[in-house]
């Protein structure tokens, strides 16, 4: 058998790192469009908090500078999928045509090289941006408890099981404000840590006199936040669930954030 194209190399190499990051992959996938199908390098997808991620990748193993219109034909296949964003690797680099054809667009032009380097923030910011949507969302369905009839809105008000809210504000329905205050918290934190201002805070739901933990690293923040989420989503679901029991809210928040958070005020 002969040798594997440069090409096909080049498309695995990219493959086989994304995986690496979580990503599941798949190489020479043809994907179906609003306007028809496309044959793309490299398909990235990674699911964050029920969120789903699409990255479509062209891999360029050319010895030459891509060309603005190579560009311009991924933005297209981009636009039409829908997908979240647009990559093209080349280790050859671009034409300047082609580096100003993705200013303020959602196509990153890189090498494997620079990749590698600027992976953990890359990828980071794009599974923070998921996080930071499904936040907003869950805040909007909270919000949305008012627009019910009042028997109904009281009913859920009843099942409330979450932490409570200021002391100033306790007891009924702004006892929700002790989960709508920490997402507003976990959003900040977030948007923080995209700007690249670390440490950044992170406020727990069981929060004792006001503390608050400072989390260094993208790890450490993603992990919280998406524990958060989970818990939050659940106080949600059983406060909207007819003739559910009272139940100690704590029981559902994952037991790898309690552990956590156990861990971290023993020290």
């Amino acid at each position: 058998m002969g040798r594997t194209p440069e090409w096909q190399e080049y498309q695995q190499e990219v493959s086989s790192f994304l995986s690496e990051l979580g990503f599941d992959t798949r190489v020479d996938e043809t994907i179906e469009g609003a306007r028809g199908q496309h044959d793309v390098d490299v398909v990235a997808r990674l699911s964050i908090a029920g969120v789903n991620i699409l990255w479509l990748i062209e891999c360029k193993a050319w010895r030459r500078r891509i060309p603005k219109e190579r560009i311009l034909a991924l933005q297209g296949i981009v636009d039409d999928i829908g997908a979240d964003r647009g990559l093209v690797f080349s280790e050859s680099g671009f034409q300047a045509g082609a580096i100003r054809a993705t200013q303020n667009t959602n196509i990153t032009l890189t090498s494997l090289e620079d990749f590698r380097l600027n992976f953990q923030d890359e990828v980071s910011a794009a599974k923070a941006k998921v996080l930071d949507e499904r936040i907003a969302r869950l805040m909007k369905v909270y919000e949305a408890v008012w627009d019910l009839v009042e028997t109904e809105r009281q009913a859920a008000f009843s099942r409330y099981s979450g932490p409570p809210g200021f002391d100033f504000l306790e007891g009924g329905p702004h006892a929700m404000t002790g989960v709508t205050s920490h997402l507003s918290m976990m959003r900040q934190s977030l948007e923080s840590a995209r700007f690249g201002r670390w440490p950044v805070a992170y406020f727990p739901l069981d929060i004792i006199d006001g503390e608050s933990f400072d989390v260094t690293d993208w790890e450490g923040l993603l992990f919280v936040a998406e524990q958060s989420i989970v818990t939050c989503d659940r106080i949600y679901g059983h406060m909207m669930t007819p003739g559910a029991s009272p139940v100690d809210w704590k029981t559902l928040q994952p037991p790898e954030l309690t552990s956590l958070l156990s861990a971290v005020r023993s020290q």
